[in-house]
């Protein structure tokens, strides 16, 4: 059961990096994601919904059309260790990349993103 709910949650975090409204975008991302949640990659470190979502803009801006693809989700105690590709419009793969999250009362609270070739 929990594997199911956070795959659910994850999917949704997932295809907001593609949503280009920014209002729907942010309202996708408070249902799922704590108002002071963080995120990291090699590039930034954000420190809640509002950051995220300019930074996924700025992702859209960059990457017109990306999106991410799960090929493997595993959960451990309210911990996801995602593993995904990024494809354009067509399905080709353009990096492929690794994600943790961290879960709490049914909300991602912290995800970390790493991504390579």
């Amino acid at each position: 059961m929990q594997k199911e709910k956070h795959s659910e949650i994850w999917e949704t975090y997932s295809d907001s990096w593609s949503e280009p409204n920014e209002s729907i975008r942010e309202s996708i991302l408070q249902k799922i994601l704590f108002e002071n949640c963080s995120y990291t990659d090699v590039n930034i470190e954000t420190h809640n919904i509002i950051e995220l979502s300019a930074y996924m803009a700025e992702f859209q801006s960059r990457y017109l059309g990306a999106r991410f693809k799960t090929t493997n989700f595993i959960v451990r105690h309210d911990q996801s260790l995602t593993h995904w590709n990024m494809v354009d419009r067509s399905g080709k793969t353009l990096t492929k990349g690794a994600s943790f999250g961290l879960y709490e009362a049914e909300k991602l609270k912290k995800m970390i993103g790493f991504f390579w070739d």
